[in-house]
């Protein structure tokens, strides 16, 4: 008899967790409206408790109204009282099932289930059951055969890569969680400078009798003695706050293949406090992504993300930044070949290189002029001389500008090898992304005004899987058509004109 025969519920011990869910999504405006009532004399003795008796009852509802079973051939959910609706999904569409346990959840032993069928409704969820109920449901969705019975023998694992703690020396040097930060710092000190402004008596600093208004004030006054100190400050909050981020996203990181209903499988578990699993079909990955920022790759880190079809994240994490060496074992021993993450890319040619400096020139240009008629109105309104400003600037912009544009050509490039189109982009993050030629449903090749008067043109790949389309950017048009033809040569073949005789 098959293991979840006939309708079972969520597991009881959902009912402790739905009211904290309810009571942490409504508990502002539950609040606000506390207060306002006991502003007109309804004690608060009698509001707090049926406030409370109030979340108690919605959270036992999905356990009262939601079953759930598996048949042979599909997956139903019925939810409801009055209006009772079911939710069927046929067992070969599951695509992956993801289990995720909050801090309450792994105390109280309960995970939440979301299955992935690939349709636009989204997943499927079930909140909670208990974890041995949950890993059951997940081998009867993807792994076990339609009558599997109770105590059936745990599939065979292949462990692919579980997370070192060598690899927190890359999370400081990830600067886009830095950039984030420093912005979010930068807006509350403005704010707190607007709201709370200091007025100190600081006459050993030079400064005479009076407020310092806000702490913009202050900036301006010290000049870079307060900018240095800021940037001291945040950097050594930084360092450990990016390693304990790490540490609490990546703990338990542990990357394994199993066989599944259909093939094999993949699964990440992940999570020091919420743990997060996943797994996915490995016959929905069609491609991967190897990122490599400018610090970390210079530290000889990378990060790899998969691109596959019918997740609700079709382009999802495999690996944190991690050794290069590392992600790119795991990426070839996903994708089936070294060549599509490891083989030399031919470059696009002396034209993309032109175009790139030639940009950063004219941008330069126009900086400059917008920067001198600043300087000009500046010293006509304020009598403030401000020459200065474009004669630093501008060679500072031309000179960040052409390193820019150097390494976006150099790191420009493209290849095909045995089951794959490769695609490399990017100047300071740098993007080789791998799509499997036989994902691949078209091809789009765009052209601007100036693209026709150099000869380039953006050769597109689209795809159902990851973002749904792939990009290679400023190539020769005719390489752009021959690349096409060579990745997929019956779909381009018969589009392209026969020699002429």
């Amino acid at each position: 008899m098959s293991e979840y025969d006939g309708w079972r519920r969520l597991d009881v011990r959902s009912v402790l967790t739905a009211p904290v869910t309810v009571i942490r999504q409504a508990g502002v405006p539950a609040i606000a409206g506390l207060v306002g009532l006991a502003s007109t004399g309804v004690g608060a003795l009698v509001l707090l408790p049926a406030a409370l008796g109030a979340a108690v009852l919605v959270g036992l509802l999905p356990w009262l109204t939601t079953e759930f079973r598996v048949t042979a051939t599909h997956l139903e959910v019925r939810r409801g009282i009055l209006n009772r609706s079911t939710v069927t999904a046929r067992l070969d569409r599951v695509r992956g099932v993801q289990l995720e346990a909050n801090l309450l959840h792994r105390v109280l032993g309960l995970t939440k289930v979301a299955v992935g069928t690939g349709v636009d409704e989204g997943q499927i969820e079930l909140n909670a059951l208990s974890v041995a109920d949950a890993e059951a449901l997940r081998r009867a969705l993807l792994h076990a055969a339609p009558d599997a019975t109770v105590g059936a023998a745990a599939p065979e694992v292949t462990e692919l890569a579980r997370l070192d703690w060598s690899w927190l020396r890359f999370a400081p040097l990830n600067l886009r969680n830095l950039l984030i930060v420093v912005a979010a710092l930068a807006a509350l000190a403005s704010q707190v400078g607007e709201l709370l402004p200091v007025t100190p008596d600081l006459p050993a600093l030079g400064i005479e009798d009076g407020e310092i208004d806000g702490v913009w004030d202050l900036v301006t006054r010290f000049g870079l003695l307060a900018l240095a100190g800021a940037l001291l400050g945040t950097l050594a909050l930084w360092v450990p706050a990016a390693c304990l981020g790490f540490a609490v996203r990546w703990g338990g990181l542990r990357v394994t293949r199993e066989p599944g209903r259909d093939g094999t499988t993949l699964r990440r578990t992940f999570g020091l406090l919420t743990q997060r699993e996943a797994t996915v079909e490995e016959a929905k990955v069609r491609g991967a992504v190897v990122t490599t920022p400018l610090l970390v790759g210079v530290a000889g880190g990378a990060e790899l993300a998969l691109l596959a079809t019918g997740l609700d994240d079709n382009e999802p994490d495999v690996l944190p930044t991690a050794p290069r060496a590392t992600a790119l074992v795991v990426a070839a021993d996903v994708l089936g070949e070294r060549d599509a993450m490891e083989a030399p890319l031919t470059g696009h040619g002396p034209r993309p290189r032109r175009r790139y400096h030639v940009r950063n020139a004219l941008t330069s240009l126009l900086l400059a002029a917008l920067l001198l008629v600043t300087a000009a109105a500046a010293e006509r309104s304020w009598d403030v001389a401000l020459w200065w400003v474009p004669a630093i600037v501008v060679p500072c912009w031309l000179a960040l500008g052409g390193v820019v544009a150097e390494l976006r050509w150099r790191r420009l490039g493209h290849a095909v090898t045995q089951r794959y189109l490769v695609s490399r982009v990017g100047a300071f993050t740098t993007r080789r992304a791998a799509l499997e030629a036989d994902a691949i449903v078209g091809w789009r090749v765009r052209q601007t005004l100036w693209d026709r008067r150099l000869g380039l043109a953006t050769l597109t790949a689209t795809t159902a899987a990851g973002p749904e389309h792939l990009d290679v950017p400023d190539l020769p048009l005719e390489e752009a058509v021959a690349l096409a033809a060579r990745a997929t040569p019956r779909t381009v073949a018969p589009f392209l004109a026969p020699p002429a005789g």
